[in-house]
């Protein structure tokens, strides 16, 4: 048998082309990427248009407009409060012509890099930056005092800086309403259902209901601040150039072998270095990675000139070095999942030579693959079982089987809350096994239910598409987003507050990219 027919009658590469098959024939993932006939348009429909409940909050949203149109024009005469809410446009004027900041050759560069933000815009870039910021405010003196509420605080003033705004116009301002609003108000709806039917210590669930759905509230924010595309291209720099930052530290680290605690490697492993830059976790680090690098690819295919495709195609290649550099595997196999979904929905015949890549690092990837493939080595897997990952899982299912439905109650077992009230021996290490011990089958079909409709809205946006390049940055968002999704397997990522929040603004920036609100 040659070399070509064993190729051919592999079980791998049969695999790999049933996946391409049935990815070229579903109507999900055969996204053509050809400009459409001249008058040929896709209708795009979301529950929005159909769903009593939106039609109730639209409803809502119009009697709440009129009362702000009410209390502008009586509080716009007053000398108090009048400059506040001092008549002006739907848009705020930009902050470039200000005066200090006009003159300012660093806020002139910056400005023309974000296309004119608004004052509102440069608030929507804290959350976006929310490493950097949160890195700052942990370590200067005198603001350190606000390193654990300084993002509660953030999401409390840019909320009322929204509900000023809509005031300062009058009422014009609308509500924007996104069709994972319903999604997520049921699932915060069942959160707090959940501690109703199971809370054995009633502080405890609430700090662990804070831990789960607090930080969820980004995205409701995010969806106010960001309206259009120009707005999502904003928010997408901004994102690439912290990751720009953060995939060049980590190749710093990774070189000048910055020191690292021991036990982020096993015994048996000849690694001296991860890569963990200011975020203090090669893990986190590396799932941040995992949600940038498939966007700046998408940015990199959609570059208007051949400079900006360079500095996008360049900023994701040092993203990638980073994630490299970070040696963390969940990250490693969240990424490649992320680049399938990514090459299976924009080209699908691309995945035998894509699974080719992969086998080549696997192949002669050197100490990076021999990492990747230590967890297939009988010496990891008895660890693992011992006192690692599978042994956790393991009692961690034994922890659900005492109530299957409900669970032991929110922040009770494998996450942080229930680490910090000293509940659990240790983290669950699975985002879905963590909420399935706490919250039962109640919530783990409550937070699927949350991921199908997110998968569903985002595929109706993509094949609704009629716009190339906004396609393909959709199904690159789309891939991030996923990529973080399939890490939570392996890691507790959504116990991290800023990976929230990071997460529902991308879902945030895939909702600019629906026909409705392109023209906005």
């Amino acid at each position: 048998m040659g070399l070509k027919e064993a190729i051919n009658k592999s079980l791998f590469i049969g695999l790999l082309m049933k996946i391409k098959y049935f990815a070229s024939n579903s109507r999900i993932f055969n996204i053509k990427l050809s400009h459409n006939k001249p008058g040929e348009t896709k209708e795009y429909k979301s529950w929005i248009n159909n769903s009593m409940f939106y039609g109730i909050l639209m409803q809502l949203d119009r009697f709440i407009r009129k009362i702000e149109g009410i209390v502008y024009s009586g509080l716009s005469g007053s000398r108090l409060l009048g400059w506040i809410l001092k008549k002006q446009e739907y848009d705020s004027e930009s902050t470039k012509s200000s005066g200090i900041l006009h003159k300012s050759k660093i806020f002139g560069g910056i400005s023309k890099a974000l296309d004119s933000p608004t004052f509102t815009d440069l608030l929507m870039m804290l959350p976006v930056l929310y490493v950097a910021v949160d890195y700052v405010v942990r370590r200067l003196p005198v603001i350190n005092m606000f390193g654990s509420v300084w993002d509660e605080l953030l999401l409390l003033l840019m909320a009322g800086v929204f509900v000023l705004k809509r005031i300062a116009s009058g009422g014009k301002i609308k509500y924007n309403f996104g069709p994972m609003d319903l999604p997520v108000i049921i699932y915060i709806v069942i959160g707090v259902s959940h501690i109703l039917i199971k809370a054995p210590d009633l502080g405890i669930a609430i700090e662990g209901f804070r831990s789960v759905f607090q930080h969820i509230l980004w995205y409701f924010i995010a969806t106010q601040y960001i309206r259009t595309v120009r707005d999502s291209e904003r928010v997408i720099n901004v994102m690439l150039a912290l990751g720009l930052f953060l995939g060049l530290h980590a190749v710093y680290q990774y070189i000048t072998k910055v020191p690292m605690p021991g036990n982020w490697v096993d015994t048996a492993e000849n690694i001296t270095t991860r890569a963990f830059s200011i975020i203090g976790s090669p893990n986190i680090l590396g799932v941040i990675f995992v949600l940038f690098i498939p966007i700046g690819v998408a940015m990199t295919l959609t570059a208007r000139s051949n400079l900006h495709r360079l500095y996008y195609g360049g900023v994701s290649i040092v993203m990638i070095a980073g994630l490299l550099f970070t040696m963390s595997r969940g990250a490693w196999l969240a990424f490649a999942f992320a680049a399938a979904i990514f090459v299976i929905i924009l080209v699908p015949r691309l995945i035998i030579p894509f699974a080719g890549l992969g086998g080549a690092f696997v192949l002669f990837g050197g100490a990076l693959s021999e990492r990747l493939l230590y967890m297939l080595s009988p010496v990891y897997l008895m660890k693992s079982a011992a006192g690692g990952r599978l042994y956790r899982w393991n009692i961690g299912m034994e922890i659900w089987r005492r109530d299957k439905i409900f669970g032991m109650g929110l922040g009770r077992y494998g996450g942080a809350v229930a680490m910090n009230n000293n509940l659990t021996p240790f983290y669950l290490d699975n985002y879905y096994l963590k909420t399935l011990t706490e919250m039962g089958i109640f919530g783990v079909a409550a937070l699927a239910f949350v991921i199908v409709s997110f998968i569903v809205s985002t595929a109706r946006i993509i094949r609704s598409q009629t716009n190339v390049k906004y396609r393909i940055m959709v199904i690159g968002l789309f891939a991030g987003a996923m990529g973080v999704l399939a890490q939570n397997f392996v890691e507790n990522i959504f116990e991290v507050p800023a990976m929230i929040a990071y997460f529902w603004i991308t879902v945030a920036l895939i909702n600019t990219y629906s026909q409705n609100k392109e023209t906005e």
